[in-house]
């Protein structure tokens, strides 16, 4: 059984996509900053919750020693992310956007670095990267430093693109559009009747599980895929 670990799993697309993977047979390991949400989803997939803020580098890397305990990482999610609510780039203060670059990008990258030498040890794992069409698009942004981050992250993977150079992983990267979660449906609720004739369509979070899982089971390494 490979053991998989699902960072921000405590809920949103975290949730659905460690859901998805338990169905598919695996073993969840689900990390969040949330103890008691990591425990809820571990609950629901019959997995192990454990608590890590993706950002402290002790925490990662307990969060990796645990998956091996537990006789893995074949799989890992790199999905936490997001920003702080309030003033972004240029007006929030450098301590504010820098953290946005640390939870959408560096995090992602100690993580798979970590993971890499276990996943050898195994004959070779997966990494799925999940970005934005923030990191993808040229248009302006609201928050520059998330959309910074996620084309990072898209670059990170295509970087590490030839499995043979890093012990025989995959690394893959999923750039989805608006997801069609409860916060985005919250936020389309409350637009005018103008604003969502002109919204982007919400995409099914099943449609982003199902592209997740194809990547983590088939995809080439270096393979970015947008939705």
């Amino acid at each position: 059984m490979d053991v998989a670990v699902v960072t921000g799993a405590g809920s949103g697309l975290g949730r659905h996509l460690a859901v998805g993977l338990a169905a598919a047979g695996a073993y969840v390991v689900a990390a969040d900053l949330d103890l008691a949400a990591a425990s809820e989803t571990a609950d629901e997939v019959k997995g192990l919750g454990v608590r890590c803020d993706v950002t402290d580098p002790a925490d990662a890397e307990r969060l990796i020693a645990v998956a091996v305990e537990t006789g893995g990482p074949h799989l890992l999610v790199n999905n936490a992310g997001g920003w702080t609510a309030g003033s972004q780039f240029p007006v929030a203060p450098a301590s504010a956007w820098a953290h946005t670059l640390d939870l959408n990008l560096r995090a992602p990258m100690h993580l798979t670095q970590l993971a890499l030498g276990p996943m050898e040890r195994l004959g070779g794992g997966a990494v799925l990267n999940i970005a934005s069409s923030a990191g993808a698009e040229t248009t302006p942004y609201g928050s520059p430093e998330y959309g910074a981050a996620k084309a990072g992250l898209i670059r990170f993977t295509t970087a590490l693109g030839d499995p043979a150079r890093i012990g025989g992983t995959r690394v893959t990267c999923l750039v989805p559009g608006w997801i069609g979660l409860d916060r985005a449906h919250a936020e389309l609720a409350a637009m005018s009747p103008t604003e969502r004739a002109v919204a982007a369509p919400l995409i099914p979070p099943a449609q982003v599980v199902a592209a997740a899982l194809d990547l983590l089971s088939s995809g080439a390494g270096g393979t970015v895929i947008e939705i």
